[in-house]
């Protein structure tokens, strides 16, 4: 169902209108649930048809799904291939004192997943120490220098978190100087794994593993699971008390939220809200939120920027520091430096941005199959934040890169349908390391070969992205009528949470609904409130995100068909019923 060009609202009058959007975008409405499986599995239409599209054909997954049950929804961590050798190994590392290191990702993913590792087993005895990199001085993944500098500090067996899959080189370095290493990662293995002492990653051929989306810190949480099978004790802590930052990281690195992530995230959002970590409560303050009201979305867009900030622009050291700070004090000195971290961040994003998309408009590379940008002006911290929100605009891969003086390193984000690592794999020749997965991936490549990147990829994205992939859609779960919308519905909507991948907030549209009111709110009037109504029911607020230039043509043409998500808005102790919407256009 395309949507109209809102251009077409102000035809007769002097000064155009702009368009919702720079490109049509599509409706697509899912089907209903059929009367039958209403009444088979025994609930309401709405959230039957919910259940439905994710899947969800028979009542016993149905009550897995909902109850997402901590105490039956986890598997076996010894079903991992690897973890039997791994946990052994790090038993056998602890009984005998023997020095260990953590080494993770600079994300947030990384960054709660080196914090398990030396909090469990630290609690467990181990003499155990943490080493996350430096983004600009050290890069993506494993490096030699850091690996000699932990051989000489006597380091006998390393642990990577969230990274080491693809770092074969790196790994046989540390072999070859007496450590163990024992990789566990989610990212995509390379066709030839590296020679590591034991390797747990549920993506590796010859894994049965029930469940293979967890992300970094889901595989570390594991690796604690199986050390508590083989008889090592936590002492005082439990492992729920873990699960605070297995949310965090689960959520940050868009983790889809079905299986065993789900049970995950939402017993971990229970001990995030009650968390002990004065870290975390020092960071909930400082970014507005309350406890005890932190969900999923306020982990993606409040929580985890802040976390991730520290490994964009400074030291994710910082991050990990919070997150294991001891005192209130501490803590709260920590989360106000990453909070003006965070500023900086979004400030420098939309300097990257702004020059990222005059270099690609002026050269027209932004109406390529896949769009492939390298300057000096983009700095390597943000350009993952950057090429996705391009991707997102332009709806097509966009690959944006830090240009150095001999190599360069860049990020890349994909659509839908588009495996952006398989991509990758497919000129891994070409790249010094890369790693990631299908929508998201990261490289270090000679500037030379730059050239043969981007021609290469328009010929894969030539034969494998159609048309129809490059079109910019809107998924709409249910069509519901404004005068449905009360707070018994949106209950029905909670019983799904948490949300996120693989689990996104249901999406509703309504229509012929009339605008009553129109306000301009934000900077440049970039928002727009909206006061909504359907044949004299009652009032609706809304809020639209980014759409305020379309304030005018609403105000000339009244009469809507939207999208939306339902959510509770609180404010000054009063809690309304809010309409987000995504989309909107002409009554049809």
């Amino acid at each position: 169902m395309p949507i109209t060009n809102l251009a077409t609202l102000g035809h007769n009058q002097k000064r155009p209108v702009m368009p919702l959007s720079a490109r049509h975008k599509h409706w697509d409405v899912l089907p209903a649930a059929s009367a039958d499986f209403i009444r088979r599995i025994g609930y309401n239409p709405l959230l039957a048809t919910l259940l439905y599209q994710r899947q969800l054909h028979e009542p016993e997954r149905i009550q897995q799904f909902l109850a997402a049950d901590y105490r039956v929804g986890l598997h076996n961590p010894m079903l991992l291939k690897g973890m039997s050798e791994a946990s052994m190994r790090v038993v056998q590392a602890i009984q005998s004192g023997e020095p260990i290191a953590v080494y993770g990702d600079f994300d947030t993913d990384g960054v709660t997943a080196v914090t398990l590792l030396v909090q469990a087993l630290g609690a467990m005895g181990a003499k155990i120490q943490p080493y996350i990199p430096h983004r600009t001085r050290e890069g993506y993944g494993l490096n030699q220098d850091a690996i000699d500098h932990l051989a000489a500090q006597g380091v006998r067996l390393l642990i990577t978190v969230d990274c080491g899959i693809s770092n074969r080189d790196e790994v046989a370095h540390a072999m070859g100087l007496g450590m163990d290493v024992i990789v566990t990662d989610h990212h995509t293995p390379p066709s030839e794994l590296p020679p590591a002492y034991a390797i747990v990653n549920p993506k590796q051929p010859g894994c049965s593993y029930p469940y293979p989306h967890l992300v970094g810190v889901g595989i570390a949480f594991k690796l604690v699971q199986a050390l508590v099978k083989r008889g090592m004790v936590l002492g005082d802590l439990r492992g729920r008390d873990l699960l605070d930052v297995v949310a965090l990281g689960t959520v940050a690195d868009m983790g889809p939220l079905d299986g065993e992530n789900r049970v995950l995230v939402k017993a971990g959002l229970e001990a995030l809200n009650s968390t002990q970590r004065p870290g975390l409560r020092a960071l909930v303050e400082v970014s507005g939120l309350r406890m005890g009201a932190v969900d999923s979305a306020a982990i993606g867009y409040m929580l985890a920027p802040r976390i991730n900030a520290a490994g964009r622009l400074d030291d994710a050291v910082r991050a990990y520091d919070l997150l294991l700070a001891t005192s209130y004090t501490q803590a709260k000195v920590l989360a106000d430096a990453l909070n003006q971290t965070n500023r900086a961040r979004q400030d420098l994003t939309k300097h990257v941005q702004a020059a990222a998309k005059a270099l690609a408009e002026a050269e027209g590379r932004h109406q390529q199959r896949v769009v492939v940008l390298h300057s000096t002006e983009f700095d390597a911290g943000v350009v993952g934040l950057v090429a996705g929100k391009l991707a997102e605009e332009w709806g097509r891969p966009v690959l944006l890169i830090e240009q150095g003086a001999v190599s360069s390193r860049g990020s890349a984000r994909s659509v839908p349908g588009f495996s952006i690592i398989a991509a990758l794999q497919a000129c891994e020749n070409l790249f010094e390391r890369y790693g990631g997965h299908s929508a998201a991936a990261g490289f270090t490549i000679a500037n030379e070969h730059i050239p043969t990147l981007d021609a290469r990829l328009q010929v894969l994205a030539a034969e494998q992205l159609t048309d129809a992939m490059l079109q910019p859609r809107i998924q709409v779960d249910a069509e519901v009528g404004l005068n449905e919308l009360n707070w018994e519905l949106l209950a029905d909507l909670c019983q799904l949470e948490p949300f996120g991948q693989a689990n996104p907030q249901p999406v509703l549209m309504s229509r012929d609904v009339q605008v009553v009111d129109v306000r301009t709110r934000g900077v440049d009037g970039l928002h727009m409130s909206l006061t909504l109504r359907k044949n004299g029911g009652p009032r609706y607020e809304g809020i639209a995100f980014r759409l305020g230039h379309l304030a005018d043509a609403l105000r000339r043409h009244p009469r809507i068909d939207l999208v939306y998500t339902l959510e509770a808005n609180e404010w000054n102790g009063e809690r309304k019923l809010q309409i987000n919407i995504k989309d909107f256009r002409r009554a049809s």
